[in-house]
């Protein structure tokens, strides 16, 4: 904190003490000498938030000197002879805190402000961080009372800037150990793309990357399935900084059901955990979720499919119509394609539990028709009575005007709708008359907010089937204004997207899935428990070998997600099933799913020690060896006595 806003807090903090005794508080004996308690209460508080430097001879004996070891992963990377960097890095670290340095160790989110290790522990310790951070673990090294800090690094540092930052604003002398060695030429495979979902009498198309740096000129990466080499790919071998990539093709019928498939190095380097990287795709299988196409988009979808995510817990897919054939994704779930075909598009339809189609015409009817027709949950927003059609509702033509919001008649969201304000909620247009009977109006509206009342949204069934058929345009003006109108937005959409998902016949798919289906290593693992807010769900995960990981219940969130612990890289199998006051029913949903080891840690150019070294000289006043005033215990010492002196004082003062 600054010295002008700390000093600006205390006269405001002791002002306002004084006025309470000296205007608010009986007249005792001895209140000056309270408000002098309180005051030296407040100076210490104050103090302790600005957080100055003291001089080094207010530092308490200790180690001088602290070693911070990166234990991330790109430690393990072989050096050109052929050892890991790692035994030359505790090698030196062990010299180090023989001399009698402190020894810290960083590299991941739980270590990021340096766990202390002891000596004879330092043979324990692993290069498994996810992450080559630094200057938190500066940070903790200089409260402790740190005059010098080595680190001893391979210097594939994530936060450079921040640890030079660091080490000026410290005002610690930071070196870079040189005598690390440094690992050899490594390639990476850099990314798979492959869609999660595919037919198994279609070509799986698929595109791999390649970057690093190698004295080769080719590359050969090897793509399988499920283990079984599939291709061979050559690729020219990439320049540094470069990224090589090279499209392929799985032209073998894929068995239905998940396959693993992987692309890894065909030989070994310096760098194993970078060589693979895995997808799993889902052959054969009905896309569980909604999917969302506007063949005239506009600004609905921005704002609709955030909401239909949060009520329903299903996957949310977005396509807009950008040609004749062609359609741009806006909000894909997986690593489908970014743009696709009509045939493409009319077989997504067909695979997903909810379609939300808008600006339905006649040529868009004729699609939902064709593509729809299995779908037992459909949204339309129809352009014209053809599009309303496709609803089932039979409407007339578009009128204009500014129609607003009057009322909610008696629906199947008419609860959820209760809280509604219409007042203030901006106009619809292009209301579409409803030429029948308009039973099932969720929201009605009227012209200039005067006449007879018409339908704008209609919910209707037809068999086991729910429709939404929405007759008027510009809701998504709503969702522009902040307070009423945005809550209204999504108090309407939420009840709608509701209704559409309530029941167990929309249960196209799985129930419990994992938000990825190839999770990044050292990470907790989420869950999607569609449809089951707030109550408990039995998991069990096991290994490739079938040991059980995990066995246990969890208990989903209001916005349908849970956790679990992070797991080692490897190939799991899931199963998940409701739990009913803490019995697990039979497991009825299954599934695979991988953790990977791919880092990208020795990707990263080493940074030049005279980079994360720069500043380390103590500058605008800070004095080398300094020590911040928090870490010391006096201050709260002072605080302390002060606060239990003013309260003894107003006790026999007679003060509350």
């Amino acid at each position: 904190m600054p010295l002008l806003p700390a000093l600006a807090l205390l006269a405001l903090a002791g002002g306002f003490s004084a006025w309470v005794y000296y205007r608010r508080e009986f007249a005792v004996r001895g209140r000056a000498l309270l408000l002098a308690a309180r005051l030296v209460a407040l100076a210490g508080l104050v103090a302790i938030l600005r957080n100055p430097d003291v001089p080094a001879a207010a530092r308490r004996a200790g180690p001088e000197r602290f070693v911070v070891l990166d234990a991330s992963a790109s430690m393990a990377a072989l050096d050109s002879l052929g050892e890991p960097v790692w035994t030359s890095a505790t090698a030196r670290a062990r010299a180090m805190a023989q001399d009698g340095a402190r020894l810290l160790a960083t590299g991941g989110a739980r270590t990021r402000a340096g766990t202390p290790v002891h000596l004879d522990s330092l043979a324990d310790l692993l290069p498994q961080g996810h992450e080559s951070v630094l200057a938190p673990a500066l940070g903790a090294a200089a409260e402790a009372g740190a005059r010098e800090i080595v680190l001893v690094t391979d210097r594939r540092v994530a936060d450079p800037v921040a640890v030079a930052a660091a080490a000026r604003r410290l005002g610690v002398r930071v070196t870079v150990d040189s005598a690390v060695s440094s690992p050899a030429a490594n390639l990476a495979v850099s990314r798979l793309v492959l869609p999660s979902f595919a037919d198994s009498g279609r070509a799986l198309r698929g595109e791999v990357s390649v970057e690093g740096r190698t004295a080769a000129d080719s590359v050969d990466v090897v793509v399988a399935v499920d283990g079984r080499t599939a291709r061979v790919l050559r690729l020219s071998a990439p320049a540094e900084g470069e990224v090589v990539s090279a499209p392929f093709v799985l032209a073998g019928s894929l068995r239905p059901g998940p396959r693993r498939v992987s692309a890894r190095l065909a030989f070994q380097d310096a760098f194993a955990p970078d060589d693979q990287r895995t997808r799993i795709v889902r052959v054969d299988a009905q896309e569980a979720g909604i999917l969302l196409v506007s063949f005239a988009p506009d600004w609905e979808p921005r704002f609709l499919l955030p909401i239909l995510r949060e009520v329903t817990g299903m996957p949310v897919r977005g396509y807009l119509r950008t040609g004749p054939n062609r359609f741009q994704a806006v909000a894909v779930a997986d690593s489908a394609p970014r743009q696709v075909d009509l045939a493409e598009l009319e077989r997504r339809i067909g695979g997903s539990a909810v379609v939300v189609a808008m600006s339905v015409d006649a040529p868009a009817k004729a699609l939902l028709d064709r593509a729809a027709r299995r779908v037992r949950r459909l949204a339309i927003f129809p352009m014209d009575g053809e599009g309303a059609a496709a609803g089932g509702v039979a409407a007339g033509s578009p009128q204009d005007g500014e129609w607003y919001v009057s009322g909610a008649p008696s629906s199947p969201v008419s609860v959820e709708l209760g809280p509604m304000r219409y007042g203030r909620l901006p106009p619809l247009s292009g209301l579409l008359p409803l030429l029948d009977s308009g039973e099932g109006a969720a929201i009605e509206v009227r012209l200039g907010g005067t006449g007879e009342p018409r339908p704008a949204v209609v919910l209707h069934r037809e068999g086991d089937r729910r429709v939404a058929v929405v007759l008027a345009r510009g809701f998504w003006r709503w969702a522009f204004r902040d307070g009423e109108p945005r809550d209204a937005y999504r108090l309407l959409w939420g009840a709608v997207g509701g209704w559409l998902v309530a029941g167990e016949s929309v249960a196209a798919g799985p129930d419990v899935v994992p938000e990825s289906d190839v999770a990044p290593p050292g990470q907790p693992l989420r869950w999607r428990a569609r449809g089951q807010g707030g109550q408990e769900v039995r998991l069990s995960v096991t290994d490739s070998a079938g040991v059980a990981l995990l066995d246990s219940t969890w208990t989903v969130s209001g916005a349908g997600v849970f956790a679990t612990p992070a797991l080692p890289p490897g190939a799991y199998r899931y199963a998940a099933a409701p739990a009913t006051r803490g019995e697990a029913a039979s497991p009825a949903v299954t599934g695979i799913f991988e953790v990977e080891s791919f880092s990208r840690e020795a990707l990263r150019r080493p940074v030049p020690p005279d980079r994360l070294a720069q500043g380390s000289v103590a500058r605008d006043g800070a004095r080398q060896g300094a020590r911040p005033l928090r870490t010391l215990p006096w201050p709260y010492l002072v605080v302390l006595a002060a606060l239990c002196a003013e309260w003894v004082g107003r006790r026999r003062a007679g003060l509350r």
